[in-house]
């Protein structure tokens, strides 16, 4: 970059002196003062490259570094002046004896070119550092949120882990084992699915509804013709991308504090829609209302599952993403999830 400004930034100085030199240009001595001042000092800001890249990498320590760059911009600006004010007395028709004492303007001149080329010098190189420092901060939030995303990600696994294996001992007490084995083997193909799965914080909602179906089937092995699933989803719908792992818990705790405390048959059902900006998912059941639901599920308690969602939608889209329950006064509860719909964030050639 360096290299880059400094060619481009003298080559337009030097068309503006030229510009500047024409209406003067049958006088000598003048073209010859320009000329040689011009020269002058972009050989000096070579110099004093030196000078401030050796300051800036110290550390710029003030008043120290200060004092050193303004002696050398005083002594380029005394030199560069007195070899212009020589070139102006040996080419141009006024002999005058050359006086070391130079004039104000000359000087200003020099001193003007120096001065700014200075401080655009460290004006840059502390833009550069503030935009260093800047990508680094960003970096270093974006693995930090990276982590804590992955990490509420994995807390699910555990978290569904215990209830199913807690399901399966409960089958082998009562003598199902049969039910136990087929339980066990959808448990794999469930965590196969998972751990395999895209390690992005985002899936389509199709891969977020085959992995569902796949849980709800390890359920169904449990309750049996005691939970009826439906799903209603538009196939527009299904490259919509949403946070990976957000259907299982809303599910879950559907089925198990809702369904399946109940005796008698009860649906659950899963639908989802979108307008221009967002995509809503209804994840709602028929089973126990507020008043009857254990205390992870009622109101303002909610759960791991649904704490761990709500921190999920916020570190991912900020306020434009929500999960909202709606307890119907029929019963049952409804988990409303509100998805901020980008077609730019979609995957598949179709779009929304």
């Amino acid at each position: 970059m360096f290299w880059l400004l400094q060619i481009f930034g003298w080559a337009a100085y030097t068309i503006v002196v030229i510009l500047y030199t024409i209406p003067v240009a049958d006088d000598p001595g003048a073209v010859a003062y320009r000329a040689v001042l011009t020269a002058t000092c972009f050989a000096g800001t070579f110099i004093l490259w030196l000078v401030c890249r050796r300051q800036w990498r110290q550390g710029f320590r003030f008043p120290r570094s200060l004092v050193i760059v303004l002696f050398w911009c005083s002594a380029l600006t005394y030199l560069c002046s007195a070899l212009s004010i020589k070139a102006e007395y040996v080419w141009g028709t006024d002999l005058r004896p050359f006086n070391l004492l130079l004039s104000l303007t000359t000087v200003t001149n020099a001193g003007f070119v120096f001065l700014s080329w200075t401080a655009l010098y460290f004006g840059i190189k502390y833009y550069q550092a503030v935009e260093a420092e800047r990508r680094r901060g960003l970096a270093a939030e974006r693995s930090a949120r990276e982590a804590e995303l992955r990490a509420l990600r994995y807390q699910i696994h555990p978290h569904f882990l215990f209830n199913t294996l807690n399901a399966i001992s409960t089958l082998v007490f009562e003598g199902h084992n049969e039910l136990a084995v087929s339980m066990i083997s959808r448990l794999a193909d469930f965590f196969r699915i998972t751990l395999d799965g895209p390690s992005a914080d985002e899936v389509t909602l199709e891969d977020e509804l085959r992995l569902t179906v796949q849980y709800l089937e390890i359920e169904k092995l449990r309750l049996g013709d005691r939970v009826n699933v439906q799903i209603n989803v538009d196939p527009q719908l299904h490259s919509a991308l949403v946070p990976h792992l957000v259907l299982q818990p809303l599910v879950e705790n559907a089925v198990r504090h809702g369904i399946a405390p109940q005796v008698g048959a009860k649906t659950l059902s899963i639908t989802a829609a979108a307008d221009e900006h967002d995509l809503m998912i209804r994840v709602a059941d028929d089973g126990l209302g507020p008043q009857v639901r254990p205390v992870v599920t009622n109101g303002n308690s909610p759960g791991i599952g649904l704490k761990n969602i709500t921190k999920r939608l916020a570190d991912l889209y900020g306020e434009t993403a929500s999960l909202q329950l709606i307890w119907p006064e029929r019963g049952g509860c409804q988990a409303v999830l509100k998805i901020p719909l980008d077609r730019h964030r979609t995957f598949g050639s179709d779009g929304l």
